[in-house]
């Protein structure tokens, strides 16, 4: 269970939320010019800074001069800092890792250890996390791998699963969440955005040359920018053998990729 958490009020600004850049810099700056931002306003991005895309020290830079909550990439790249720091090799297998390590610094490793499992909005009644809460759940007592890893669930089995290795009957976490917060993450690519009275995703899949958004409170607004590529390499960063990544509904007409 986890009590490491934000508070943030924006103090008569807007605050913006913005899906997994995974490493496209150029898209992230291009959304931040769409959103016009004042001194007032509050930017926080939903984890995943890194991985897939070209430039990962770029947006870790960035988000150092705003808002973050820790995603699973970042938590990755970490843990293969201890296995280092206990002197030993640390096993990376997917290349996109090994050159995010060849990209980040020190100071970026100790910005990741400081980073919270979620932000909460209070003026907005609405908080901020990368992968989603299990049901039924305070935010400060949640399961950190729920944080940051949540997708198909079955309550009230704790399991979380791919949308593609989901049994039979397993929905989407955002199908049992009712407060009473307002639920704002990202790490599940979907075909639009997701936008309920408890839920709003936003991760529109930027790496993998689809779009990047921000939601805006208090207006509710969604801004958008396309991908410049598809950096994905196929499912998860792996080749695919030429077929194609399938969609899988998961809350109403929207879907998402596994």
């Amino acid at each position: 269970m986890v009590s490491n958490g934000k508070v943030i009020i924006a103090s008569g600004g807007r605050i913006i939320c913005v899906g997994d850049l995974h490493g496209c810099y150029e898209e992230a700056i291009e959304l931040l010019d769409a959103c016009k931002l004042t001194p007032k306003d509050v930017v926080v991005f939903l984890g995943d800074l890194v991985d897939r895309g070209p430039e990962n020290a770029k947006c870790v830079d960035l988000a150092m001069r705003h808002e973050c909550i820790l995603g699973n990439h970042e938590e990755k790249h970490l843990q293969y800092r201890r296995v280092e720091e206990q002197g030993h090799v640390p096993h990376v297998v997917a290349s996109t890792h090994v050159e995010t390590r060849n990209q980040l610094r020190p100071e970026h490793y100790e910005y990741f250890k400081t980073l919270p499992l979620f932000i909460r909005f209070p003026e907005h009644n609405a908080v901020a996390v990368h992968a989603g809460v299990y049901p039924g759940r305070p935010i400060e007592a949640q399961d950190p791998n729920h944080l940051l890893h949540i997708q198909m669930i079955n309550p009230p089995d704790k399991a979380s699963k791919w949308p593609s290795k989901a049994p039979e009957g397993w929905k989407f976490w955002t199908n049992f969440w009712d407060g009473p917060e307002k639920v704002i993450f990202g790490h599940s690519v979907i075909t639009r955005p997701l936008i309920t009275d408890k839920v709003v995703g936003i991760d529109g899949g930027a790496v993998f040359g689809y779009e990047l958004w921000a939601y805006e409170m208090p207006s509710g607004k969604v801004y958008s920018v396309r991908g410049k590529q598809n950096h994905g390499q196929g499912r998860r960063g792996r080749p695919t053998d030429g077929n194609n990544i399938s969609t899988y509904l998961i809350h109403g007409d929207v879907g998402t990729y596994s």
